[in-house]
């Protein structure tokens, strides 16, 4: 019965978008979050995502958000076996790594950093990742990267990313043996590195270090808005990203970060993107919403005189009373439309064929 029920399940899925239950249960998590929710709100669902499988959540996410053509099923597919190749080539690279805490210590001490205490296991563990990722070895940093590039197969490819896409990938690895709530990231310019226990793990060389221009130690669920923020990979094709997905991002990007200065401005450009997309297509109902949310007070004013326009033209056949109450929620909005532009003649007017229906 159980056989029945996992082929069932498999072809059901054959008519959905996603590779399995798991991409699914992602995008139904991201789909949820609003800008209003909180990050003390949505974060143990996020980090509960991000412990069963970062790198399913954030391929979909790339493939939701940014569009990229590639990301197709077959290719999602062979991403994911490629993931568990690499887990499955580091994990035996552990079993036969020579890194101990004497090694580690040392490494520590020459940098002048302060070691770990109660942390030896994590960052020996850290230790190995970096090693294995070994710039030039299995690993080939390119500036702005997609993640697909990220998981070639390592039999056959380097595996190549940016920061934020190694980052990520350190991230994944570690979740192999420890939760990843022990871990941070710190946002530098243009920049990101790993933070465990007052040590910066800089993924993209493989070496512990002390950034000194950021303090900003932030939780680890902060990858994926560092991620949704991310420049797309030039080098890659994309599908049209609708103005309702761009806006989507931006709200997820607020929603998951605790830096909401910072990702504010983006989410404001996307309600910018959205009502400038409603505007041009004449639905000023949708397009006030959205310059609303971006606190655009000249396109506001251009969207009332451009609305209050277009019901002009609307009732333009009107010639008495029984007439215009076919159209009283017209002359509802049109009075709406006259008091937020302040002008008082056209507000009048209105209330005074409004008191005669």
């Amino acid at each position: 019965m159980k056989t029945f029920g996992k082929i069932l399940g498999w072809i059901v899925l054959f008519f959905t978008p996603y590779v399995s239950f798991f991409e699914w249960k992602v995008d139904r998590f991201f789909t949820g979050v609003k800008s209003t929710d909180r990050l003390s709100d949505i974060k143990e669902e996020l980090l509960f995502l991000m412990r069963k499988n970062l790198i399913v959540t954030n391929i979909w996410m790339e493939k939701k958000f940014k569009g990229y053509e590639y990301l197709s099923k077959g290719k999602r597919r062979e991403m994911y076996k490629n993931a568990e190749k690499i887990s499955g080539k580091f994990l035996r690279f552990c079993e036969t790594s020579k890194i101990d805490e004497t090694f580690v210590r040392a490494e520590i001490k020459e940098k002048d950093l302060t070691y770990p205490e109660g942390g030896t296991d994590k960052i020996i563990f850290l230790r190995n990742i970096a090693s294995f990722l070994e710039p030039e070895n299995l690993y080939h940093y390119i500036e702005t990267s997609s993640f697909g590039k990220l998981l070639n197969d390592p039999e056959k490819e380097k595996l190549e990313g940016d920061c934020n896409q190694i980052v990520t990938l350190y991230i994944y690895l570690f979740s192999l043996k420890y939760d990843i709530n022990e871990l941070n990231i710190k946002l530098l310019p243009e920049h990101v590195c790993l933070h465990f226990r007052n040590i910066d793990v800089e993924a993209t060389n493989g070496t512990f270090m002390r950034y000194r221009e950021s303090t900003d130690v932030l939780p680890v669920t902060e990858i994926i808005a560092t991620n949704m923020l991310d420049i797309p990979d030039y080098r890659e094709e994309v599908v049209v990203v609708t103005p309702q997905i761009m806006v989507k991002s931006a709200q997820l990007a607020y929603a998951t970060s605790s830096l909401r200065s910072l990702v504010e401005k983006n989410l404001n450009i996307a309600y910018e993107n959205l009502g400038n997309s409603a505007y041009n297509m004449g639905d000023f109902t949708a397009a006030i919403f959205y310059f609303e949310k971006a606190g655009n007070m000249e396109m506001l004013k251009s969207c009332y005189g451009k609305e209050y326009n277009s019901l002009v033209e609307k009732i333009s056949s009107v010639k008495t009373v029984e007439d215009a109450k076919k159209y009283k929620s017209t002359y509802e909005r049109m009075l709406f439309l006259a008091q937020k532009m302040g002008d008082s003649g056209l507000e009048g007017e209105m209330r005074k064929i409004l008191g005669q229906m």
